[in-house]
């Protein structure tokens, strides 16, 4: 089943909201309840603050807790030693009818009711005398719910488990003479405390479906103004690969997106720019091959007819047409290489002058045929590049071709080589037409001609000077084409010397 982006973006959007108030939920009850739990013993411990001010002054008057020590052992059941738990049901027989005065003060007996486990509900009220003075019998009364130790944290009374007991210093003379144990509250029985805790979730479930719900309306209309780019990009897309690259799209959002829908609509005019000069080197080519082609039917036809003599100018015709075809295919398998970038290679250590020197004898005698003459300023030294000779030769050769090809006769070639910092200056400079300043940037596009008609007659591809500038980045060079000093153009190719190509 295909689900739309839009739904998969807005689903996990509330589903991450629901997780995280989820996890705070589960957080706010359980800390919450055990955060109030605390805050009933600090709440506790506040309220007895005077008692352990009373232990205090009772240890400074006696010097120790022994007599509320000797008065527990006394008055305590034996069923209860200090500091093990108190039987449950059923053992009331074993307890003197004087073990647990309700009220000390004024000497009347009863049994522990149910109200008075209730910690510390009449503790003041017993522990204290009319006169103030801290009552040492009433702590037997109140022995689950306090326990006092002495400062070896020894029990004097009090019965549990001291972990079930939180415990506080009593100072007396700024020592710590002993500890007074307040009995931890096992489970939130309390129905106030429990009501308080009920309240604190069932307010925290309202906020939260309050919050999803707002949330969901959010995350619905942020996501369709985040999304909305996407249904022109997949348009637009679809036109693209039916070959209509007159696609637009406008800028409706400053982010990734709107990153994506400008790169979309350089690639929809690159791949225009780039189908148009695929059929004009369609038609270029076309051209290119069907000129020889005719000449050289043309010329056969007419030595079959007997028009034309069989000599050898008729055959240097055929002979100059079939080159240019072997040229044409040559440099069409080239760019194959090019385009793949699967040319061979073979770098080693090479003299860049030498190289373009031997380049310029072999185009000289051509050269004055067509009326050039071929001027050079080639340096002597020892310069060296890391380069293939056999590549660095056509870079050259191409070059002197273009000059020648597309220079008027009588016209000048001038090819200089030189090493300026730390890099080799090539230039092969010509005395013109020259081509347009505007078109100076475009020289080294594949299948480009500043004049195609004239360029046409003079038998260029367009593909020369596109596989000079592969071959010569492959040499970590540059190559560039400016407008020369003698009114033509000028090619400058700048190679890295061999130390510093290293």
């Amino acid at each position: 089943m295909r689900v739309r982006l839009f739904y998969k973006i807005f689903a996990l959007a509330l589903f991450s909201v629901v997780v995280s108030i989820s996890v705070m939920l589960l957080t706010v009850g359980y800390f919450g309840y055990f955060n109030f739990q605390d805050y009933l013993v600090k709440s506790k411990i506040h309220e007895l603050s005077w008692l352990t001010d009373k232990l205090g002054e009772y240890y400074k008057e006696n010097g120790s807790f022994e007599a509320i020590r000797l008065s527990a052992e006394e008055r305590m059941p034996f069923s209860e030693p200090l500091g093990m738990k108190p039987f449950g049901k059923g053992d009331g027989g074993n307890r003197r009818p004087d073990m647990f005065p309700g009220g000390v003060a004024d000497g009347r007996i009863r049994p522990l009711k149910e109200k008075d486990y209730e910690p510390f509900g009449r503790l003041k009220e017993d522990m204290l005398t009319a006169d103030g003075k801290l009552n040492v019998m009433a702590f037997v009364h109140f022995r689950h719910f306090i326990m006092l130790q002495d400062a070896d944290k020894k029990i004097v009374i009090g019965v549990g488990n001291v972990n079930e007991f939180h415990f506080i210093s009593i100072i007396s003379d700024g020592a710590t003479v002993g500890y007074l144990g307040i009995r931890k509250p096992p489970k939130m029985t309390q129905p106030m405390a429990a009501e308080f805790v009920r309240e604190q979730v069932e307010i925290t479930l309202v906020s939260a479906v309050i919050i999803i719900a707002i949330t969901g309306l959010l995350t619905w209309f942020f996501t369709k103004r985040l999304l909305a780019p996407v249904p022109p990009l997949i348009i637009a897309t679809r036109k693209l690969a039916s070959r209509d690259f007159s696609v637009e799209i406008r800028d409706m959002s400053n982010d990734e997106l709107g990153d994506l829908a400008a790169n979309f609509r350089k690639m929809a005019y690159d791949l225009s720019m780039y189908e148009q000069k695929q059929n004009r080197w369609i038609s270029d080519i076309s051209h290119e091959l069907r000129t020889p082609l005719s000449v050289l039917l043309g010329n056969i036809e007419a030595m079959q007819d007997g028009v034309r003599n069989i000599n050898s100018d008729s055959l240097n015709i055929l002979h100059v047409e079939v080159s240019r075809l072997i040229k044409l295919v040559n440099e069409l398998h080239e760019m194959t290489m090019v385009d793949s970038d699967n040319m061979r290679f073979s770098f080693g250590s090479v003299q860049i002058c030498r190289i373009a020197e031997d380049a310029v004898e072999l185009y000289r005698s051509r050269a004055e045929e067509f009326g050039f003459q071929i001027r050079t300023m080639i340096h002597n030294g020892e310069t060296k590049v890391r380069g293939d000779v056999y590549r660095l030769r056509q870079v050259f050769i191409n070059l002197i071709e273009n000059a020648l090809r597309h220079s008027k006769s009588p016209g000048v070639i001038f090819i200089s080589c030189s090493e300026q910092n730390g890099s080799v200056l090539v230039t092969v400079e010509d005395t013109g037409p020259g081509v347009p300043e505007k078109s100076l940037g475009m020289l080294f596009d594949r299948l480009y001609r500043a004049d195609i008609s004239r360029s046409r007659e003079t038998g260029g591809s367009g593909l020369g000077l596109a596989i000079c500038k592969y071959i010569v980045e492959k040499h970590n060079g540059t190559i560039r084409a400016v407008c020369g000093s003698m009114g033509g153009l000028r090619i400058e190719i700048e190679l890295p010397a061999e130390g510093e190509n290293e």
